[in-house]
């Protein structure tokens, strides 16, 4: 059994644990499970990671060490009209969740979102404009989700998070995951090994 736990790191992080085993022998999704980190709508930057470092812990005590770990990967510069508060939470999520498993011992990875996206929705896929005129990617996520069967968050303002967050962990074998630890390199290697074989038996 591989256990995969995907990650969408911002205010209020997205977390999702897959089996591949599980949906290869289910020929589904409906076993992943997903929530969210919410946090208290006053939580500062440094009260965020401090939250988000112990509830990534409770997760690990309560369902056990994952196998693989994947983030969205965070952007280092500024795009368009993001303000800083927008950019600073994923950051903090991030570090707060690497430092948390990385102490527990868990390796991981980062994909950017161009990259699970191709993966998830399909090459070509566009999806619908918000009432802001931007692609509206956080609608597309829950409803793909929903479309194979992963039971989000009822809170639809959260929903979103935890969709993102099981697209990651269901697109944890594409081949352009970022290590950033070299001692990582090998358990990556060695769980697409076994993903192979398991394909081929």
């Amino acid at each position: 059994m591989t256990i995969i736990w995907g990650f969408d790191p911002s205010k209020s992080t997205g977390w999702a644990i897959f089996d591949p085993d599980q949906q290869k022998q289910d020929r589904n999704f409906s076993h992943v499970r997903c929530g969210v980190f919410q946090m208290p709508d006053k939580a500062d930057h440094y009260y965020t990671g401090d939250q988000i470092g112990l509830k990534v812990a409770a997760l690990i005590r309560e369902h056990g060490k994952p196998d693989w770990v994947v983030l969205e990967e965070q952007s280092l510069a500024k795009i368009g009209n993001t303000s800083a508060d927008a950019m600073l939470y994923p950051w903090i999520a991030t570090t707060a969740i690497v430092s948390t498993i990385a102490n527990f011992g868990i390796p991981y990875g980062t994909l950017p979102p161009g990259t699970w996206r191709k993966s998830f929705y399909g090459q070509n896929f566009k999806p619908a404009l918000d009432n802001k005129g931007k692609k509206d990617w956080k609608s597309a996520a829950v409803s793909e989700c929903e479309r194979i069967g992963i039971k989000l968050p009822t809170q639809k303002t959260l929903a979103h998070n935890a969709a993102e967050a099981c697209a990651l962990a269901i697109c944890w074998g594409v081949r352009d995951m970022k290590v950033h630890a070299g001692r990582y390199q090998e358990p990556l290697m060695a769980l697409r090994k076994q993903r192979n074989e398991r394909a081929l038996a």
